[in-house]
């Protein structure tokens, strides 16, 4: 039987995102951090990260720790994270784009980022993996990050210099955000009709894309590993990871789609980041959603539907959050006619776990 190459937590983050990815790797273990959620959801990282079996010297490893972009429900909790010095925690890289204007070399540099993130007073690596420089690609293309032998393989999809010096211009203004109110807002109530949408009507519906330049920003990537795969998708915009994806395609001798194990849907299941042009580019055999659809009542009906017929066949939908609003894609009958699979937590504030197999 093959063994699991990439295991995939995805925390119950709220309206936010955090994950934790597993990879085997010699006798051990690589680990990748992505975001943190809102800072009320940071006991539920901290207990997870807390059954990390120490190493020799009593620290907890992280070899990635990826922030995405600042927006409050990726970012949240990283100053609380940094600051728990009971954890031990030691990282082998953090990414994050910053203005250069703000950068320092040497130990100041690291307490630069740790700053940033609100935690003032430690020292952290900063994009080693880019030479210090900001993580970015080339325009209308992909980056393969230099790893080592025997490591997940990564490729960064976004963002573009241009995106991120579209935020750089704003960036006191996003910065303030994080300091704003998150308190939930009260989601519509659902109709207590029977949930029998047309998904082709649905699918084809006209949207707006996804402009917030926060958005734009976010770092996207791809890890492979022993044959498996999941694009990392933040809170990119759709145009962006189609460009990136079909020149690595291109790069690489593949065709479109692209076939990958999971996707991890942009910004939590928006219809302004979800498209068919998206899906033209690439398939999961899993799609997952990363919210409780607090605040922006994600995901959307119309993202869902695309998912569904575009994603590709006989699916599986993760949801790390069960509530009214999703559970009704669980549906026998919807399943059992567009031929995908709705998954749930087992249990409140669970969260889900993807368990991607080596190829054999």
């Amino acid at each position: 039987m093959p063994r699991t190459a990439i295991r995939l937590e995805v925390l119950p983050a709220a309206y936010g995102d955090c994950m934790l990815i597993e990879c085997p790797v010699g006798r051990g273990t690589w680990r990748m951090l992505v975001d943190t959620g809102p800072d009320d959801t940071y006991p539920v990282l901290r207990s997870r990260l807390a059954a990390i079996t120490p190493n020799g010297a009593g620290r907890r490893y992280i070899d990635l720790f990826v922030v995405t972009h600042i927006d409050h429900d990726h970012i949240g909790g990283a100053g609380r994270l940094l600051a728990d010095r009971l954890l031990k925690l030691d990282f082998g890289d953090v990414w994050f784009n910053a203005p250069e204007q703000r950068r320092v070399r040497g130990v100041k540099e690291g307490q630069a980022l740790a700053e940033l993130l609100g935690a003032p007073g430690i020292a952290l690596p900063w994009n080693r993996a880019f030479g210090g420089r900001h993580a970015v690609t080339p325009a209308e293309r992909f980056l393969e990050v230099a790893t080592g032998r025997g490591l997940p393989r990564l490729t960064l999809l976004s963002p573009t210099s241009e995106r991120l010096t579209r935020l750089f211009k704003v960036w006191e203004r996003e910065l303030a955000k994080l300091a704003e109110s998150h308190e939930p807002k009260v989601a519509k109530p659902l109709t207590r009709a029977v949930f029998d949408p047309d998904l082709v009507a649905l699918a084809g519906k006209a949207t707006a894309k996804d402009g917030a330049v926060a958005n734009g920003s976010s770092i996207a990537l791809l890890l492979e590993h022993r044959g498996a795969s999941v694009l990392l998708a933040a809170d990119a915009f759709a145009p962006v990871l189609a460009t990136a994806l079909k020149s690595m395609a291109l790069h690489r001798g593949a065709s479109l789609p692209l076939q990958v194990d999971a996707f991890k849907l942009s910004h939590h299941g928006s219809q302004g980041n979800i498209t068919s042009e998206l899906f033209a580019c690439v398939r999961a055999r899993h799609h997952v959603v990363s919210t409780n659809g607090a605040i922006f009542g994600h995901p959307d009906d119309t993202a869902i539907a695309r998912t569904i017929l575009h994603g590709g066949s006989g699916q599986t939908l993760w949801f790390n959050h069960g509530n009214a609003r999703n559970r009704r894609w669980g549906a026998a009958p919807l399943q059992a006619r567009y031929g995908y699979t709705a998954r749930y937590p087992a249990e409140l504030e669970a969260g889900v776990t993807l368990a991607l197999k080596a190829a054999a």
